[in-house]
C-alpha cells in the first residue's frame, strides 16, 4: 500500500504531462483498456474466476461509472491547475470526505469527538489549499479547484463500492471487470478520428500512459480495492496521506512547480485530520 501510494503521487505529474495530448476521453479509454489487459495474466496465474453474480455485477458497474467520473475530473483538473496542489488537495480530501460520508449515512454511531475534530481540521485544510478566500465560482473553475473537489467526491463512491463488493467477488476480478467496463464506457465518448491519432504521439505520452495504466491503476488501484475490502473504507483511505508529500516532491523535481506556503499549511492540517480520524 505504501509503494502504491507513492505511485499515486507521481500520477498527478503524469496526468499533467499528458494534458496537451488529445482529448480527455481518449486518455481515459487507453488508461482503463491497458489496465484491464494487464490484469488478465494475473487472474489466470492464480486461477481466479472471471464469473460474477448479478449483485457483483451491479457493484462493478457502480465502480466503473465512479472511476470514469473520477478520471475525467482528474485529467481536467491537472490540465487547468497545478499538479502538486491537486495531489495534495484531492488525496487529503478523499479520506476526509469518505469519513464524512460514512459517519453521516452509513455508521453514525462510530463518529467520536476526535474524528469530528479531524473532519473540521480537514475541511479547513482543504479551504487553505484552495485559497478559498480568493475564490469566486469563475476563478474556482479556471484554477481547476472545482474539478479537484468533484474528483474527490467521485473517489468516495469508488471507495464505498470497493468495500461493499468484498463478499460478492474477488478483488482482482473486481478490478479487472471495473476497468474493462470503464474502458467501454469511456470509449463511447471517443471520436474515431481523435483516437486514431494516438499512434502518432511521442515517447513521453506512451511512457506516462503506460505508467498511469499498468503501474498506477493495475497495481496501485487494485491494492487500494484490496485494502478497502479487508480493513474498511475509512482505514484504507488513511494510506492516502502518503500521496501529498510525494506529489509535491515529484511536481517540484519534474515540473519545477512552485511550492506554495498555503499548500504546505493546508496539507499538514489535512494529514493531521486523517490521523485523528483513524487513530485508535
Amino acid at each position: 500500500m505504501i509503494f502504491a501510494m507513492i505511485t499515486w503521487g507521481y500520477s498527478w505529474v503524469g496526468a499533467k504531462i499528458l494534458g496537451p495530448y488529445g482529448n480527455v476521453a481518449d486518455k481515459i479509454f487507453l488508461r482503463f483498456f491497458f489496465a484491464s489487459i494487464a490484469l488478465i495474466p494475473i487472474l489466470i496465474k492464480y486461477h481466479i474466476p472471471f464469473k460474477v453474480d448479478k449483485k457483483g455485477f451491479m457493484f462493478i458497474l457502480w465502480n466503473a461509472v465512479s472511476l470514469c467520473s473520477y478520471n475525467y475530473f482528474y485529467f481536467r483538473s491537472t490540465h487547468m491547475g497545478l499538479a502538486g496542489v491537486g495531489g495534495v488537495l484531492v488525496t487529503t480530501l478523499n479520506p476526509i470526505l469518505t469519513s464524512l460520508f460514512v459517519f453521516s449515512f452509513l455508521d453514525r454511531s462510530s463518529a467520536k469527538s476526535k474524528e469530528l475534530l479531524g473532519l473540521i481540521l480537514g475541511l479547513i485544510g482543504g479551504a487553505i489549499i484552495m485559497r478559498l478566500w480568493e475564490m469566486d465560482l469563475d476563478l474556482m473553475i479556471r484554477s481547476g479547484n472545482l474539478f479537484y473537489i468533484l474528483a474527490s467526491c467521485s473517489w468516495v463512491s469508488v471507495t464505498i463500492a470497493s468495500q461493499k463488493s468484498k463478499n460478492r467477488i474477488h478483488f482482482l476480478a473486481f478490478s479487472f471487470w471495473s476497468f474493462l467496463f470503464a474502458s467501454i464506457i469511456s470509449l463511447s465518448f471517443c471520436e474515431l478520428d481523435s483516437i486514431s491519432q494516438v499512434t502518432n504521439y511521442d515517447s513521453p505520452f506512451w511512457i506516462n500512459i503506460f505508467l498511469l495504466s499498468i503501474v498506477v491503476m493495475s497495481f496501485a488501484n487494485t491494492m487500494y480495492f484490496f485494502a478497502s475490502s479487508k480493513i474498511g473504507a475509512v482505514k484504507a483511505s488513511s494510506f492516502i496521506f502518503i500521496v501529498p508529500l510525494t506529489a509535491i516532491v515529484f511536481s517540484k523535481i519534474i515540473l519545477s512547480e512552485e511550492i506554495l506556503f498555503t499548500t504546505i499549511l493546508g496539507g499538514i492540517l489535512s494529514v493531521v485530520a486523517v490521523y485523528l480520524i483513524n487513530k485508535k
